[in-house]
């Protein structure tokens, strides 16, 4: 147990007692916000099974069973499992990985509870509790001040301010504030929910999270496609059932033929395109919460940005040192005059070692970078710390048996301090007011003008005189700057909406390039305005400063209102709102609090502004990929559909294919394949690119005349074959020959369009000079199952093939290779056509 400080024993009857915590607990609930509840196992499952491409495979699948077709029924349901075993599986790890991402979730601090001082966890904190709260500690719930000692605290996690905010007796103390000076007692007000950012939790659990455009874009795909395979499975049917009495046959060729032109594929196809996204992100510190997420930050128009901790890093630092003679610019390379070298010094002994000040910090880290360490400023005689009358910071040090008074704090006070008249007060004031209006936050230092021989009692006993000024600021992060150029390039515009002051926020604009840096509007400013005018400044201003969370929310609605697709990044309670209402919120890892990470899709685990960008560019990657594989799957679905319904319709002398070789094209080759374009390199010109319009369907005039084109192509080779083989190359062979030769130029036909798919707009010979790994293992793998299945007994009788001679065998590939040729040609000159 803690021992008990004296200045606190008068509070020691004051605190609750273990019955009084237990009532309030019961009463006012524990001390924990409310975060989104994980889906169960079942709720998973259910999701996954309502979509409709699952429901048309189940269904399906039931009626084979009924109907007696166990084997194709087990097939069609063995790929339904697979489908919610990968989306199980990647639900799983990205709620692991999030629950790993709790590092401030519940802060230790020390309670008074029957008559004694317990150091418990934050979330053990009950409404009335009294908390005794020390520099470095992090408030666990909202309390008021009861008893303070220049206590002041840090809420840029709340308000995105990073100065420090002095506090006394009877202000409110907020729940995520750090205590960076002085010591307090206080009595909890809110705890969990009801707590500032519980308020803020609220409304965000209040923000529904929409569809992706993605998912709007594939489910009407779905609903289009399976209208088209619906109305063609009931003629069938009627076919077979008028024109020749055969309904059960009807049935079960309609039923087959909505396999066939049904993409089946497509729900896995995005499930693997998304969770290899969101891992291939993973590696680059980016957590993704919801995978598909990802395309559509490909096509965000506005990035939407906090400064505190996203653009800066959220730690002052020294930028100026301002003397009589010099003002002086610190950077590692600089060379310090007498006079610098005097005003550092002076200022690092006014400071405190260690602190949790940021300004103090900064000081001891400049320091420590131009000079060595000074252990005799480490300790002083006495303090007369920072306080709402005296805005100055004096520490005096003994030095040779007598004591130097060093001062710090508001140039102001110093000012008063240093009894500044005439022509010496207007100059400073003049230089401070030019640091100000750049958007430093400004120190006066002093020091006293002879050592004293009695320690002083109280800091204006002794005679100061002024050495200068010293310029803080929040650094910039290095990266940002190309990052915001990159944007722009990709035609995203950024915006920054920042707590901070206006000049503040214009300096920071012109340091990272920000367009149209010189129109600032505050919070208040655009709060007044009409909807009419402030839709007029929301298509024009890029800064936003002095903004409340409201005002977040509200420029983040109004711009998705305009028709943008908005990407906001933040760190702090107070984005958390405008995070879940942006169609993409993008939190920080590594300094977010938990409601920011709750609130968002993407959190960025380094903090990196630039790994918001590669973001953006593996987005654009993914769909970009996803078209080609889309192209293809519609492609592929066309010869096999063509070849098993010809024979059957104009009375063939051969059925090609059955139902086990419609499983092996479809649960094979094509799953395979949509992994070789997952993996295909990404366009030279993809980051050049304006984001596409919102209006771009993903199967749009291009692709889809392209995969007419190749899937007609392909059915021709593959008619080819079949009567090639008839009439030429089976001889006195089994009529198996030429259902097999067809089958081995369907299957290269495929294998040949993976390679003509790798580009929309490029031959598939200039794109060989760009590596793909996978195709070598998909092209080797798909080969040696086809081989196997025609000269390995056993699974030749399963798929009811024979061997081919070489000739047979030789001939069927030439023939899928000249149809693919074919496609590709015609492919660039419509590519042309199209685009000119």
């Amino acid at each position: 147990m803690p021992s008990i400080p004296k200045q606190i024993s008068e509070y020691i009857l004051m605190g609750l007692t273990q019955e009084q915590v237990r009532k309030n607990r019961i009463k006012y609930g524990a001390n924990e916000i409310s975060s989104s509840k994980k889906k169960g196992i079942f709720q998973m499952l259910l999701g996954v099974v309502l979509e409709p491409m699952i429901l048309l495979l189940i269904s399906i699948s039931i009626v084979y069973l009924l109907l007696g077709d166990q084997g194709e029924a087990l097939l069609l349901l063995g790929s339904v499992i697979g489908i919610i075993t990968i989306t199980f599986i990647q639900e799983k790890k990205t709620e692991t990985a999030i629950s790993a991402l709790r590092s401030l979730a519940s802060p230790r601090t020390n309670v008074i509870r029957d008559r004694q001082i317990l150091r418990i966890e934050g979330k053990d904190v009950v409404f009335d509790d009294l908390l005794i709260l020390n520099e470095g500690d992090r408030v666990p719930a909202d309390a008021e001040l009861i008893s303070d000692r220049l206590f002041s605290c840090d809420e840029s996690l709340l308000t995105g301010e990073s100065v420090p905010v002095t506090k006394s007796q009877s202000n409110p103390v907020f729940c995520g504030s750090l205590v960076v000076s002085g010591e307090g007692v206080c009595r909890v007000t809110a705890v969990g929910n009801h707590t500032e950012i519980g308020k803020i939790g609220r409304k965000i659990a209040d923000e529904a999270v929409g569809r992706t455009l993605l998912e709007v874009e594939v489910a009407r795909l779905v609903r289009n496609i399976f209208i088209v395979a619906a109305s063609l499975c009931v003629i069938l049917a009627l076919y077979f059932g008028i024109a020749r009495s055969q309904w059960l046959q009807g049935l079960l060729s309609g039923l087959t033929l909505a396999i066939g032109l049904m993409p089946e594929e497509l729900p896995l196809v995005l499930t693997i395109f998304f969770a290899l996204g969101a891992f291939r992100l993973s590696t680059k510190n980016v957590l993704v919460r919801r995978s598909s997420i990802i395309e559509t930050l490909g096509a965000a128009t506005v990035l939407c940005s906090d400064k505190t901790g996203t653009i800066t890093k959220n730690k002052m630092k020294v930028g100026f040192v301002v003397t009589k003679s010099e003002t002086c610019e610190l950077n590692p390379n600089v060379n310090l005059s007498e006079d610098t070298k005097e005003l550092l010094h002076i200022a690092y002994c006014a400071s405190k070692h260690p602190s949790f000040d940021p300004m103090d910090i900064a000081i001891s880290d400049c320091w420590d970078l131009l000079e060595h360490d000074d252990d005799s400023a480490l300790l002083s005689v006495r303090d007369f710390p920072l306080s709402p009358d005296h805005l100055t910071m004096v520490r005096v040090l003994k030095e040779e048996e007598q004591f130097v008074s060093y001062a710090k704090g508001s140039p102001e006070a110093v000012f008063d301090l240093c009894q500044f008249t005439g022509p010496d007060l207007e100059f400073w004031t003049e230089k401070t007011n030019e640091l100000a209006k750049q958007g430093f936050r400004v120190l006066g230092v002093a020091k006293s003008e002879s050592p004293s021989k009695e320690i002083p009692n109280e800091r204006k006993q002794v005679k100061f005189r002024f050495y200068g000024l010293l310029a803080f600021l929040d650094p910039i992060r290095e990266i940002v700057p190309l990052a915001v150029k990159t944007a722009y390039e990709s035609g995203i515009r950024v915006i920054m909406i920042t707590g901070d002051y206006p000049e503040t926020a214009k300096n920071i604009a012109d340091q990272i390039g920000l367009k149209e840096s010189h129109l600032v509007y505050t919070g208040k400013e655009f709060s007044n305005l009409s909807e009419e005018e402030m839709q007029k400044v929301i298509r024009k201003c890029n800064i936003f400063s002095r903004v409340s969370p409201e005002d977040k929310w509200r420029i983040v609605r109004m711009l998705k209102a305009d028709g943008e697709i908005v990407a906001m990044t933040g760190d702090g309670v107070n984005d958390a709102p405008a995070l879940r209402t942006a169609n993409i919120g993008v939190a920080m890892g590594e300094r977010g609090t938990d409601v920011a990470r709750e609130a968002a899709d993407i959190v960025l685990l380094d903090d990196s502004f630039s790994s918001i960008l590669e973001s953006v560019r593996i987005g654009r990657q993914i769909f970009d990929n996803l078209k080609k594989a889309l192209g293809y799957l519609i492609g592929v679905h066309i010869p096999i559909v063509g070849i098993t319904f010809f024979p059957i319709i104009f009375d063939w002398p051969i059925i090609v294919l059955s139902a086990v070789h419609i499983v092996f094209m479809e649960m094979v080759i094509d799953p395979t394949c949509t992994i070789v374009f997952e993996r295909e390199s990404a366009e030279s010109d993809l980051m050049k690119r304006k984001p596409r319009e919102t209006s771009e369907p993903l199967l749009d005039r291009e692709l889809f005349i392209n995969s007419l084109i190749q899937g007609a192509f392909s059915l021709l080779s593959v008619v080819s074959s079949y009567w090639i083989t008839e009439l030429f190359l089976k001889g006195d062979s089994s009529p198996k020959v030429v259902s097999t030769a067809t089958f081995v130029t369907l299957v290269f036909s495929n294998l040949f369009l993976i390679l003509a798919n790798r580009s929309l707009h490029e031959s598939m010979w200039s794109r060989m000079r760009i590596p793909n790994r996978t195709i070598r293992y998909v092209f080797s793998g798909t080969i040696a199952v086809l081989i196997l299945s025609m000269y390995l007994p056993g699974m030749n009788t399963m798929f009811r093939f024979v061997p081919l001679n070489f000739l047979q065998f030789s001939t069927a590939i030439l023939v899928a290779f000249v149809g693919v040729l074919f496609y590709d040609m015609t492919k660039v000159l419509v590519s042309r056509s199209l685009r000119g």
